[in-house]
């Protein structure tokens, strides 16, 4: 008779345990995307900081590259005059 009651009241044990698994699952996975919500937000974040600092490399490097053509030409033109 006790075996009887434990088989009858198991089913809704498990469907509670089953809900409650679920829950869980759930609140990991809502966990899980913030954190990767921040972890890409904190990327992007350091991609502009190193996009910004090749943006001013490449253009002093453009800057320098002209003043030198511009010493080249005027050398040239005092060579041939």
């Amino acid at each position: 008779m006790l075996l009887a009651a434990a088989f009858l009241f198991s089913p809704a044990a498990f469907a509670e345990d089953e809900g409650s698994a679920r829950e869980g699952f759930k609140q990991v996975h809502q966990g899980m995307k913030k954190v990767t919500k921040t972890v890409d937000k904190n990327a992007k974040k350091g991609f502009k900081t190193v996009h910004k600092k090749a943006k001013k490399d490449v253009h002093r490097v453009d800057r320098t590259a002209k003043k030198g053509w511009k010493k080249a030409g005027h050398d040239i033109k005092k060579a041939v005059d």
